[in-house]
């Protein structure tokens, strides 16, 4: 149980570094310089902080993040000795899952309405979606019949 705990505590964390990369980090000079010279530290700057990327990630740790809460919450519902192991870490794989496809539908979406999505985009722009997307994956890997409720609340899925 205690590394559940700290599990969640450390995907919390990596959730929190990535949101403060994606919005303090302007990737704008580093993408520019990756195209005339390469640097391995550029290109891993550029990938935990563009705005796509770092969405895929923030995805998959809040989608992980509720599997893992949901997972907690199970164990202290029923008890730890009627959970079977194999299940749950299944259910917790889930949820990273969840936000996964989360994004990617997300994704597939944006450069369907738009040609270029994120070719200049704001913090603002960031902070809005970033959380939206937070919020509705880490509800798909804590409680996907809850996100099937709030969707069908929106016109149009």
């Amino acid at each position: 149980m205690l590394p559940k705990y700290l599990l969640t505590f450390v995907c919390l964390i990596l959730w929190l570094l990535t949101f403060s990369m994606g919005a303090f980090v302007d990737t704008n000079p580093l993408r520019a310089n990756l195209a005339q010279q390469f640097h391995i530290v550029d290109f891993l700057l550029v990938v935990a902080a563009w705005i796509p990327t770092n969405l895929g990630i923030l995805s998959v740790f809040a989608g992980l993040s509720g599997g893992l809460c949901r997972s907690l919450l199970r164990s202290l519902e029923v008890g730890l000795e009627q959970i079977r192991p194999g299940k749950e870490n299944s259910r917790i794989l889930g949820g990273a899952v969840a936000g996964l496809l989360f994004y990617l539908s997300l994704m597939a979406g944006a450069f369907l309405l738009m040609s270029h999505p994120f070719e200049t985009t704001t913090k603002e722009q960031y902070f809005r979606v970033a959380g939206v997307v937070s919020f509705l994956c880490f509800l798909a890997g804590f409680r996907p019949d809850l996100l099937r409720r709030v969707l069908d609340k929106l016109p149009g899925f």
